[in-house]
């Protein structure tokens, strides 16, 4: 059985496809598990255990390798009572950045 170049084209796209989801599952969890230890540490809550992707592109590290920066956002509560947001930022494997906004302190 002969696969034309068409094929071959199609079946890296879908393997491409494939490694992209799977990775993005994997670093949303990084990113979630990352989120609830520097918020437990701040002394507030991650609400509702959960991260949302903003935005994917691809970024320059420090030694000049092309990555996936992908940033995401969750809410957290100092209180109890007002919902405030955070981001973090994933550049390749590594938590570059986790900010929490201006919030009241208890």
């Amino acid at each position: 059985m002969y696969y034309s170049l068409g094929d071959l084209l199609w079946i890296f796209a879908l393997f491409l496809g494939g490694w992209y989801l799977w990775a993005g599952m994997a670093a949303k969890d990084t990113v979630r598990r990352a989120a609830s230890q520097h918020c437990q540490q701040l002394g507030v809550q991650l609400l509702d255990d959960t991260v949302v992707l903003l935005r994917t592109r691809l970024k320059r590290d420090n030694r000049g390798q092309v990555r996936l920066h992908r940033s995401y956002e969750f809410e957290f509560t100092s209180t109890g009572e007002h919902r405030y947001s955070g981001i973090a930022v994933l550049h390749g494997r590594r938590i570059t950045q986790i900010q929490l906004s201006p919030h009241h302190v208890i």
